[in-house]
């Protein structure tokens, strides 16, 4: 049930794409809201890989992935949740950050209402698109905007509890390469540095010659295939396996 609800909410759907200014498009000019609006949704959609399900169901073998969530999680993802644009539904993180318990307790039954039958609002798979310019980049040109998607605060909040599981999982079983250091607590580019560092200066105490390779693929984010990418976190969590 658990993997179940991931794979759904890595589907957001319908995207609402909010125009720009002035876009120059098959040598034309592009100034009306509607028809910019198409031309981004099509350029974005391009770009995306079409979901679709993972072919297998881990069930309930692992008990803390797939346990009843708890009060703390929930007041920990709201309190984790910045206060950013909403989505379509226009409630901001505030909202939450202010509400009672008792009305937290009512967010977390639908919350494990729907963990339990992996069955999601709608809402919650509608995105609102918006383009935002690449620094140094033509703003007359649709290649020139990344996308940012506003969706629901309800699906954000929920989603950082099932994130928090998963890296929580993989992080204290020891799963994962030492060596990522991306999106983990306790990681970033620092410590990615600082290890580098380490083994040039060791390499050079050693009178050892050092190699390095750096790798900048082109919208690397937009060619990551997500079911794959969860497929490969689900048999590392499973198997212990490193995943390529």
């Amino acid at each position: 049930m658990f993997f179940k609800i991931l794979n759904k909410l890595s589907n957001h759907t319908n995207p609402n794409v909010k125009n720009h200014d002035i876009i120059f498009h098959n040598n034309r000019y592009v100034t009306h809201p509607k028809t910019q609006s198409d031309l981004f949704a099509k350029h974005f959609s391009i770009q995306s890989t079409e979901v679709q399900p993972i072919p297998i169901d881990y069930g309930s073998d692992n008990e803390f992935l797939n346990g009843n969530i708890e009060f703390w999680e929930l007041k920990r993802a709201i309190q984790k949740t910045k206060n950013s644009t909403p989505g379509a539904d226009n409630i901001p993180a505030i909202w939450f950050k202010n509400l009672d318990d008792a009305s937290l307790y009512k967010i977390l039954f639908m919350f494990q209402q729907q963990l339990d039958f992996s069955v999601l609002p709608k809402n919650w798979k509608h995105a609102i698109i918006l383009p935002i310019p690449k620094p140094n980049k033509d703003k007359t040109k649709l290649t020139s905007y990344r996308p940012i998607a506003l969706t629901s605060v309800f699906c954000k909040i929920f989603e950082r509890i099932l994130a928090h599981r998963i890296t929580n999982y993989l992080t204290c079983q020891k799963k994962l390469n030492s060596n990522q250091h991306g999106f983990l607590p306790f990681r970033d580019n620092h410590t990615a540095i600082y290890k580098i560092f380490t083994a040039i200066s060791e390499a050079r105490k050693n009178k050892n010659f050092f190699v390095g390779v750096s790798l900048d693929i082109k919208s690397a984010y937009d060619s990551v295939h997500i079911d794959e990418l969860i497929y490969k976190c689900l048999e590392l969590g499973i198997t212990g396996k490193i995943a390529k």
